[in-house]
């Protein structure tokens, strides 16, 4: 009550408030009572792509549609935050006559996995899977699947994170997991470190009744942390980028891991809070993924016309065409797709970048304003089936939750993703 009374005295009241009422309507459609809430916890982090800008210009004084994202910014956040009601709307009517997932069960098979096997088995398959992803871009067929496979890493991690909150035992095996992932991720060329907090977030919301204070605690701490080091992240980000890559420009890390560590220690020793508000504010910016959106209203349809389906369709078409046995299929070229409907020079593979427009946007290219909610739903139904596969399994029922986790935590919570690496990506994980 306090935000939405704060929000209707904003600069962009009607739609603060109408960003801010729209969380409790995804609790009512996606919280289930003892159950994981990863479809939730999906459409927050959607949600939140699309609600930050509104949030910043509020702070700015300045109304959507004076700001840096155009004219069509408040039009293109109206629809992206409707497209995430739509999403979940799917996934609930994926879920009906689902019934309730067999809560004691989940317990019963979580005490009784061994957290000290779990370890050994995450550290097998983290080597495993980092091997696969070092040698997967040599066989161009085999790729995708490759990378899909490599997912598997995050299962035992899932397994171990709900063993030992239920057990309440062997916490020093999870937080040790945990400074693993976030110390690896650091040391890659893109963010990885948060995604090890995102699945542990989605595992501390699981409980049948209220939340003990011990896991708002960690909630809260979780946020915080993952705030904090986007922050320095996104401050050092481009200079240590530069250093990984040897100015090539390619999206790879050329020097030894401790040279990167090096470096790392010496870019944020340099930071001063002034870097760190830039930081903040940069990394805001980096989260809110409408302003793509806007352009292309401004270019679609009036200098480009509807695609008619053709975006969506062709992502259905690449996704079972397999590279493997169709080896002249054309590559996924996001920056290409983004110059064309935005009407920006965006970097391309030349600079090492690959800048995406996001399925909301391209639905919009393809049916417009109003019917482009229809994939937008079936997108939803496609998640919310995913979860129900594999989460109400009658035997080995934990092991589908944490599949379903992994599957919905990588490839459901983005709107800047294209549709083309969401179906194919999701379809492959899938299988």
């Amino acid at each position: 009550i306090l935000l939405v009374s704060w929000a209707a005295t904003t600069v962009n009241a009607r739609i603060t408030v109408f960003s801010l009422l729209l969380l409790p309507v995804l609790a009512l459609l996606l919280w289930r009572p003892g159950e994981p809430p990863v479809l939730l916890f999906a459409c927050g982090m959607q949600w939140l792509q699309a609600a930050v800008g509104i949030f910043y210009e509020d702070y700015s004084q300045q109304t959507l549609e004076q700001s840096f994202g155009g004219p069509e910014l408040g039009h293109a956040t109206w629809l992206s935050l409707i497209g995430v009601l739509v999403v979940a709307l799917g996934m609930r009517g994926a879920l009906v006559g689902a019934g309730s997932m067999n809560r004691e069960e989940v317990e019963k098979e979580s005490r009784a996995l061994s957290p000290i096997r779990l370890f050994w088995l995450y550290l097998c398959f983290l080597a495993a899977c980092t091997f696969v992803r070092t040698f997967a871009f040599r066989f161009a067929g085999l790729a995708q699947p490759l990378f899909a496979a490599a997912s598997l890493q995050w299962i035992p991690v899932v397994l171990l994170a709900t063993a030992v909150l239920t057990q309440r035992r062997n916490y020093g095996l999870l937080a040790l997991v945990v400074m693993i992932e976030f110390g690896t991720g650091l040391l890659g060329y893109f963010s990885g470190f948060k995604i090890v907090f995102f699945i542990l977030f989605v595992v501390l919301l699981t409980s049948p009744g209220r939340l003990p204070k011990g896991r708002w605690l960690a909630l809260s701490g979780i946020v915080g942390f993952v705030l904090l080091a986007s922050c320095v992240w996104t401050a050092v980000k481009p200079e240590y980028r530069a250093f990984l890559n040897k100015g090539t420009g390619q999206q790879a890390a050329y020097e030894p891991v401790r040279s990167r560590v090096e470096k790392l220690i010496e870019l944020v020793g340099g930071l001063n809070a002034e870097k760190l508000g830039e930081g903040f504010e940069d990394s805001m910016l980096r989260i809110s993924y409408v302003t793509f959106f806007a352009h292309c209203m401004v270019q679609v349809p009036a200098e480009v016309p509807y695609e008619k389906g053709a975006l969506w369709f062709g992502a259905v078409q690449h996704t079972f065409m397999p590279r493997l046995f169709f080896p002249n299929k054309p590559e996924i070229d996001d920056s290409t797709r983004t110059a064309k409907y935005t009407g920006m020079d965006v970097a391309g593979r030349e600079e090492g970048a690959s800048i995406g427009i996001g399925y909301m946007a391209e639905s919009y290219i393809d049916f417009g304003p109003y019917f482009m909610f229809i994939p937008i739903f079936l997108l939803g139904v496609f998640y919310g089936w995913t979860y129900r596969f594999f989460a109400f399994r009658r035997s080995y029922t934990l092991l589908g939750v944490a599949v379903a986790i992994v599957i919905l935590v990588f490839g459901a919570g983005s709107i800047e993703t294209s549709n083309v690496k969401l179906v194919g990506g999701n379809a492959t994980c899938l299988l």
